[in-house]
């Protein structure tokens, strides 16, 4: 599933691709209707003649702004869902599979909105309007954009009952971390995932704060190194099986935990998702021996 740094690669990729350009023709595949929802194929006619300005991120969200030909501006929402993605093709190069809208731009290349499980969504937004909408106007400060505020996280999670994996991804709170992101953020700051939220220290948040920033980073690196940010190669979700797993923890159960070497990493089933984690690194016993470690030091 696209989470934050998927889809930071997508805005800088539609960057690159996209930027001063302008739309020749725009065509809807009858069969991806579901992602237009609540609007038609038809809608996408006024994007025609129009300029691209810019691409913002916001969360799991992308925002494209377009220039008018005859003045104003236009909006394109994108969500990518569970398996959408932007990809690039040159004239005469094939459309790719599960290929939902495509985009002809002005110097003969093209971009394709794909989506196999068409749970994403691409809506056009009347004089890119994107903080009138109720999904962007929700939205908490961007991890990646603005950090995360620690203090604004504790007293956040000071009023919730939820266990700490559930609650940061809570798009309100930190908007574009999901089910990778919050697992691998929670290994690196040795935290147990079902461990009430409320219940972490300023100091237990400010070593997530920093485990979801490393994570984030180090799984933009990982595209980088594939190409896909950056050099025009198609992205690859690890769900799709097609890319090695770059994850510590992430999808792994069974395997040896790459930091204590002792433990294997465990699955279980959080609100509906799958949770990954070390019982022993991000044990509360673990938790206690690291404290103990301190004192004495101390």
């Amino acid at each position: 599933m696209p989470e934050l740094p998927e889809v930071e690669v997508a805005a800088r990729n539609l960057r690159r691709w996209a930027i001063g350009r302008r739309v020749r023709a725009v065509r809807a595949d009858p069969r991806g209707a579901r992602i237009l929802r609540p609007g038609s194929a038809r809608a996408l006619a006024v994007l025609t003649g129009a300029r691209f300005e810019d691409v913002q991120r916001r969360g799991k969200n992308l925002l494209v702004t377009l220039a008018k030909p005859k003045g104003g501006a236009l909006g394109v929402w994108s969500h990518l869902g569970m398996t959408g993605k932007w990809l690039h093709r040159r004239a005469g190069e094939a459309t790719p599979r599960f290929g939902r809208v495509r985009i002809d731009l002005d110097d003969g290349r093209s971009l394709h909105y794909a989506d196999m499980r068409l749970f994403g969504r691409f809506r056009v937004i009347p004089e890119a309007g994107f903080q009138a909408m109720p999904d962007i106007a929700a939205l908490g400060p961007d991890p990646l954009n603005d950090g995360i505020d620690v203090d604004r996280l504790k007293d956040r999670l000071a009023r919730t009952r939820l266990p700490i994996k559930v609650a940061i991804m809570d798009q309100t709170l930190l908007p574009g971390i999901d089910n990778i992101q919050a697992s691998e953020g929670l290994f690196r700051a040795r935290i147990d995932p079902r461990r009430a939220a409320r219940s972490l220290s300023r100091a237990e948040l400010a070593k997530l704060a920093r485990g979801l920033l490393d994570s984030i980073r180090y799984t933009m690196k990982t595209f980088k190194q594939s190409g896909a940010d950056g050099a025009d190669a198609d992205i690859d979700y690890v769900e799709e099986r097609n890319i090695p797993n770059p994850f510590l923890v992430y999808g792994r159960p069974g395997a040896r935990c790459p930091r204590c070497k002792k433990a294997t990493i465990v699955r279980i089933v959080q609100a509906q998702r799958a949770t990954f984690y070390c019982p022993r690194c991000q044990s509360l016993a673990s938790l206690s021996r690291l404290r103990d470690v301190d004192r004495r030091s101390g």
